[in-house]
This record gives C-alpha cells, sequence and structure tokens, in this order.
C-alpha cells in the first residue's frame, strides 16, 4: 500500500519514460523557482561579484609587515585552537588512541588548517621568503 502511494506521488518524466521523477520538476527536470527567487539569485551573486576585494597587492608594505610580524606573534594561539578542534574532531571519529601516528596526523592536520585560514599562506610565504634571502646572505658571508 505505501509502495503504491508513493509510485502514485512521482510524476513521469515524459510518456515514453518509465522512470518516476520527483514532483516539482519539469519535464525538462529544471527546478521551478518563481521569479522572485531568480531575481534574488541573481541579484546576490551580482552583489557578491561587485565587492571589491583586497589582495596583497593592494597593500602597502607597511600592512604587509604588520600582519606578517601578527601572524608571527599569534602563531601558538592560533596553531593550539586549531590543535584543538582537530584533537575534539579526531576524538569524534578515532575514540582516544594516542599513538605516534595518531599525533602526528593530528599535528599536520592542525597545521595545514592553520595555514589555510584567513591569509595565512600568504604571510608564511613572505616569511619564507624572507628567511631564504637572511640565509642567502650568510652563506655568501661565510663563503
Amino acid at each position: 500500500m505505501l509502495l503504491y502511494i508513493v509510485y502514485n506521488t512521482m510524476a513521469l518524466i515524459s510518456d515514453t519514460e518509465s522512470r518516476p521523477a520527483l514532483i516539482g520538476y519539469e519535464d525538462r527536470n529544471q527546478p521551478l523557482y518563481s521569479d522572485f527567487e531568480k531575481e534574488t539569485k541573481t541579484e546576490i551573486l551580482r552583489e557578491f561579484e561587485k565587492k571589491d576585494r583586497t589582495t596583497i597587492l593592494d597593500l602597502t608594505m607597511n600592512d604587509i609587515i604588520d600582519n606578517t610580524v601578527n601572524l608571527s606573534a599569534n602563531f601558538m594561539s592560533d596553531y593550539s585552537k586549531k590543535m584543538q578542534e582537530v584533537s575534539l574532531d579526531f576524538s569524534l571519529y578515532e575514540g582516544n588512541h594516542d599513538s605516534l601516528y595518531t599525533n602526528l596526523k593530528k599535528y599536520i592536520l592542525a597545521l595545514v588548517l592553520y595555514i589555510g585560514d584567513k591569509d595565512n599562506v600568504i604571510y608564511i610565504g613572505v616569511m619564507l621568503v624572507t628567511l631564504s634571502i637572511i640565509l642567502y646572505f650568510f652563506n655568501i658571508s661565510s663563503g
């Protein structure tokens, strides 16, 4: 009886098609949106595209240095927050196994999440380039 009710509430795609389709879809399998929903969607997309996104090229050198220093100053607190998030996720899905492999996975995942957060990847790159220049000068001066 329930199967009969479910089958009768499905609409057929076309007369020759034997597969049922969900109600609320046209023959073209396009969702039925009202004009208001379409206009709202296009308006939201238009506003999102209009936003001027600031990139590192738009920042002054002072802002770049300031953000890099703030990143290095707040590294431990931000990284520990990411580590806490990863530890909670691991305890939910994998239990409390404290092996070397599990801890290594936690630390690497927390580092990847930290680097992917905000613009951290850009400023870590700036720090690495600065470090490589310093190492290059030490190499020149010792040779």
